[in-house]
């Protein structure tokens, strides 16, 4: 429980750092409030029907990125989230969490 908490309160400040800096676009499902996987995927379908019935051949890449997340080399994640301009602090309790 107290983890779970701790994540949302690391990705509530990542997420307005990110939303400051630029680093988030517009419709960034799964980080912006408002925004979920679930949106993500009405959005994708919404998409393909366009397409269709527009007549535009339409091809997709789908990613599980639960997986990929566990592949990224944490080292790596943490010096590109650091150059993002989150303070040092952050970064810290973000390694202790891995």
């Amino acid at each position: 429980m107290v983890c779970k908490h701790l994540e949302q309160v690391i990705a509530g400040n990542l997420r307005k750092i990110w939303e400051m800096s630029g680093c988030l676009y517009e419709g960034q499902h799964g980080v912006s409030p408002g925004y979920s996987c679930e949106s993500q995927v009405v959005a994708v379908c919404q998409d393909i029907a366009d397409s269709l019935d527009e007549g535009v051949r339409t091809d997709a890449i789908i990613i599980e990125f639960l997986r990929a997340f566990n592949l990224v080399p944490h080292d790596r994640l943490l010096t590109k989230i650091k150059a993002t301009g989150v303070d040092l602090r952050v970064v810290v309790q973000i390694k202790e969490f891995f």
